[in-house]
């Protein structure tokens, strides 16, 4: 008789043992997806707060042949700091990227400190020299696009060169 209450003792014990590692196994994959959806939700919070805004005329020679360089006058529009460089862009210049030695990025705006706030503005200086598909001569005469993209917000800008301007 003494046996029937050992063997369900041993079985009790088993199972309890059983059941706190089910319980271990699923809190730990419960931690884990949490952690994704945090994760997830500050990346999305990061892009959905950017926005920038290029605010240059294209009709008002953004194109210098003498220095072969583009410049743009970009807004940051959004409420998330970027650098003040101009780093945190991707900048597409006629279907080619444009590497950082390429960019010079420097804050116009009267209160600019030691981040491109809401509301600054970056002069971003494209040397079209340094580009491999561009003639050492300069821009071809024509349209010309330049893509820029940070942290997901991304915007065109069109513009014309005409005879040598």
């Amino acid at each position: 008789m003494a046996s029937v209450p050992v063997s369900h003792l041993i079985l009790f014990i088993a199972s309890l043992v059983i059941a706190a590692g089910v319980v271990g196994t699923i809190t730990t994959g419960v931690d884990r997806v949490s952690a994704a959806v945090d994760d997830a939700g500050l990346d999305a919070t990061e892009t959905l707060r950017t926005d920038v805004t290029i605010i240059s005329d294209a009709n008002a020679g953004v194109y210098d042949a003498t220095e072969e360089n583009v410049t743009l006058l970009i807004k940051n529009t959004g409420t998330y700091r970027l650098a003040p460089d101009g780093s945190d862009l991707d900048v597409v210049f006629d279907g080619q990227y444009v590497g950082p030695s390429a960019i010079n990025g420097k804050l116009v705006s009267a209160d600019a400190g030691a981040a491109w706030s809401r509301g600054d503005v970056l002069r971003l200086t494209i040397d079209t020299g340094q580009l491999a598909d561009t003639p050492t001569n300069g821009l071809a005469d024509g349209d010309h696009r330049v893509f820029v993209t940070v942290n997901g917000d991304e915007e065109l800008f069109q513009f014309r060169v005409e005879g040598g301007s």
